[in-house]
């Protein structure tokens, strides 16, 4: 018989502190991730952060859940919780153990739940279970930039693992060819300055009150400065038994989430982003600006190129529209989508009908 056990922050922090926590072969979350859990600003003290399914005292399956508030068409808000990290034991598949969690997780959360970055067999899960609708669609662009054959090949065919020493080194032969062709372009920011920040002061704190007003999470600058304080990644190496402990990332070779205040020539602040690089993978999670695409593609330029970037992805849709016009590299790309889907009951709650959603949102912006 499957038992379902909920935690909510001081239920999480026991879990933590627990021999079984320390001992377990498989831990549901990363000591770091429980700790961001915890210190969510938008976590109120009841709500289950995290599901475990036990079969005979052993641990077969978790869920979790990031509380958040969303937006209604009458600028209200309503608490909600964003499915996340969905695992089950392989050795007890077959016994709905996911079905039960999910089911537990509507019950607890009042039906009021969302997900996204899903994959399609959890897809096809929720489509059977008949819980959720679609919601919204954010369509962006991927640029390749820079060699990245040993990453990319090894897990299409075995063969290009044994081979993965020599792709390193035909990356490296690639990327010094692409770097020198760089070094020959312009890429000054033409007056831009930039300011690397891990908080967020009070001058960016107007800007983002002023460009949240039509967003549906509505981000603040104190749950951009959770963001930035309790990362779910960290950098550093990680050994076999971690992996084999948790079923997520909890560290990378490299893992970052700062942000750049971004002014004029006259020193005036047009632009606030928040970006990460996750081993060369660039990403902007929260842009606030005054419309001047031109600052953010001449900084988009210059991190690629001071962080070695391999691939750039950007959500912002009038950022990437801009884009189309004025490319950040002449490199090839592809459109990327990121779907989103949200429980029946929850749809039908009056939420605001015209609205942006952040590339961040929900737990993008810590992965």
């Amino acid at each position: 018989m499957i038992e379902i056990k909920m935690l909510n922050k001081s239920g999480l922090q026991i879990y933590l502190e627990a021999a079984a926590f320390q001992n377990s072969k498989v831990i549901a979350i990363s000591r770091h991730r429980a700790e961001s859990h915890i210190q969510n600003p938008r976590a109120q003290d009841g709500d289950v952060l995290l599901l475990l399914a036990y079969e005979d005292e052993n641990m077969v399956g978790y869920l979790g859940v990031l509380p958040d508030d969303l937006r209604t068409e009458n600028n209200l808000f309503i608490h909600c919780g964003w499915m996340s990290c969905l695992w089950i034991d392989p050795d007890h598949r077959g016994k709905k153990i996911a079905q039960k969690l999910i089911e537990a997780c509507f019950q607890v959360w009042d039906n009021k739940i969302i997900l996204t970055e899903y994959t399609e067999a959890a897809g096809a899960l929720y489509r059977k279970m008949g819980l959720f609708s679609f919601f919204h669609a954010c369509e962006g662009r991927r640029w390749y930039i820079r060699s990245d054959l040993q990453t990319i090949l090894p897990p299409k065919k075995k063969i290009f693992t044994d081979l993965k020493p020599l792709l390193k080194v035909i990356d490296g032969f690639i990327n010094v060819f692409i770097d020198g062709i760089h070094l020959f372009k312009n890429q000054n920011l033409n007056g831009y300055k930039i300011k690397m920040v891990t908080s967020v002061e009070k001058e960016v704190e107007e800007m983002i009150r002023k460009s949240n007003k039509e967003e549906l999470f509505a981000r603040t600058v104190v749950e951009l400065n959770w963001i930035f304080q309790y990362p779910w990644i960290l950098s550093g190496e990680i050994s076999a038994k971690e992996i084999q402990k948790y079923h997520f990332t909890s560290v990378e070779k490299t893992f970052e989430c700062k942000g750049l205040e971004i002014r004029n020539d006259k020193n005036v602040l047009v632009a606030f982003i928040i970006y990460t690089n996750r081993n060369g993978h660039l990403r902007l999670p929260y842009i606030y600006h005054n419309k001047d695409y031109e600052a953010l593609r001449l900084v988009c330029r210059n991190l690629i190129q001071d962080l070695k970037i391999k691939t750039c992805t950007i959500y912002h849709q009038e950022f990437v529209e801009y884009l189309k016009i004025k490319p950040l590299f002449s490199v090839p790309s592809k459109v990327v989508q990121r779907k989103y889907l949200i429980s029946k009951i929850l749809m039908n709650q009056g939420l605001k009908k015209s609205f942006k959603i952040q590339d961040g949102d929900g737990d993008c912006a810590f992965t």
